[in-house]
């Protein structure tokens, strides 16, 4: 359906279904960090290895963006994106049924692949849709629907998880999934390509050999030592094949991505922007539930309690910062957002056994507003920069970006906590002190990439 045809109520319309799938999204990603304490016990795994059930979920999303996005460019972004909410389901359903953590860590790799598909072409199906002002609105309503859903994912999942167990986390992502399944038929055009593309499966195969070695060896290294052959194995295929893959971007008559979109300063700076600010803003997701579970000592409800404020924040920050990014440059909106991620994570750093939930609630609100100041504007500038012919791939690579962030926000400020931690305990600190050294460093380490992040977004014009 072309875009003139598409009236207010209709985009709109469009809206709401894209905005089911990323409800469901970050719904499941808060209500998991959430229940990771619970299935850690159950599967009596330690941290290192616990926070594979967050990884491997980022790292299939991750993988398979560019793939998707580039199938999106092909084909109808309707059946790849209604494909994923399918997927998710099945996923989901695998989780409930897990009974170990292997298990738990191929059926959290399925739901990776749907959101994957989802993620690829939403924001495709947004600039689609939408043009202008109302483009940025949009972009800042789903940073909105992203804070409801972290917003009632803490609170859904400690409540689940108190009364019915770690399981049934995972069944509230099924009616979701029907409900945007049913709408998206009936709601969400073809949008189907107007010109003939090619998928190169040689850049492809390269391109996810290559992300997936690397990211994997981020993950693995604080649990098999990054000593060990394996990661040095990982890394290894990941330079190997990235070199591959940047030589087959070079000759082939029609490249997987097409370097040509990094020449681009709006996308390029956008995309390292991204990767920077997700990985201030992870820094905290893994590790706090554990702070709050071994240093607090309070329960699943209290935690998702202490969790609510950023989402908030989220929520109200999100279309303020769209409204912003109509009258001030996107570079210092962006920038001003990083500095309050960077004024919540020094605030984390300082925290202690003593530490006041008003404190913990004041440090999560201005986190959760820097995240949806800085995000809207971001976004929006990578966007309205693509080709028209390869917004499905540009929209997939921001996505990329932005997930690459979380992973490597989670895998290096477990490996930083893990290496202070290690170190503290070896010399005879107990284990509450121990924990609190390595937690503090992580934050520190969050604290570096925020003025990095900051510092890029404030340089590009």
């Amino acid at each position: 359906m072309k875009r003139r045809l598409l009236n207010l109520p209709r985009k709109w319309l469009i809206f709401t279904v894209t905005a089911t799938g990323t409800f469901m999204g970050t719904l499941d990603g808060g209500i998991v960090n959430i229940a990771l304490p619970s299935i850690s016990q159950q599967f009596n795994a330690n941290i290192e290895s616990i926070q594979l059930v967050v990884s491997i979920y980022l790292l299939a999303v991750t993988c398979f963006l560019p793939i998707f996005g580039k199938l999106s460019d092909m084909y109808s972004r309707k059946k790849l994106y209604l494909g994923g909410f399918f997927v998710f389901g099945v996923g989901s359903v695998l989780c409930s049924l897990a009974g170990n953590l292997p298990m738990m860590i191929f059926a959290r790799a399925v739901q990776g692949v749907g959101s994957s598909a989802m993620m690829a072409n939403s924001q495709a199906i947004i600039a689609k849709a939408f043009s202008g002002k109302d483009r940025g609105r949009a972009l800042g309503g789903i940073g909105a629907v992203v804070a409801l859903g972290s917003l009632a994912g803490p609170a859904v999942g400690g409540f689940l998880i108190q009364h019915f167990g770690w399981p049934s986390v995972f069944w509230v992502n099924l009616p979701v999934c029907a409900i945007g399944i049913w709408r998206g038929l009936q709601i969400i055009p073809r949008f189907n390509p107007k010109s003939k593309m090619r998928m190169d499966v040689w850049g492809a195969a390269f391109f996810l050999i290559a992300c997936f070695s690397f990211l994997y060896a981020l993950n693995e290294g604080p649990s098999r030592h990054w000593g060990s052959p394996v990661i040095l194995y990982a890394f290894a295929a990941a330079v190997i094949f990235f070199g591959l893959f940047y030589y087959r971007e070079r000759v082939a008559k029609t490249p997987f991505i097409g370097l040509s979109i990094f020449r681009v300063p709006a996308i390029s700076y956008g995309y390292a922007v991204a990767v920077l600010g997700f990985m201030a803003i992870f820094t905290n997701s893994v590790l706090f539930p554990f702070y709050a579970t071994d240093i607090l000592q309070i329960d699943p409800v209290k935690t998702g309690l202490l969790i609510m404020p950023f989402p908030v924040a989220l929520a109200l920050s999100s279309p303020v910062s769209g409204l912003l990014s109509e009258k001030y440059p996107a570079r210092l909106v962006t920038t001003v957002g990083l500095g309050f991620v960077l004024t919540g994570t020094l605030m984390f750093s300082f925290m202690n056994e003593h530490t006041s939930f008003f404190y913990i609630a004041l440090a999560q609100l201005i986190t959760g507003c820097g995240s949806g100041t800085f995000q809207v504007p971001n976004n929006n500038t990578v966007i309205s920069a693509a080709p028209k012919n390869k917004l499905g791939i540009v929209s997939s690579v921001n996505a990329l970006a932005r997930n690459a962030g979380m992973i490597m926000g989670i895998a290096l400020s477990v490996a930083v906590y893990a290496a202070v931690q290690n170190h503290f305990t070896a010399n005879g600190a107990d284990a509450q002190s121990a924990f609190l050294h390595g937690y503090k460093a992580a934050m520190w380490f969050g604290a570096a990439m925020a003025v990095a992040g900051g510092i890029l977004s404030a340089k590009r014009d």
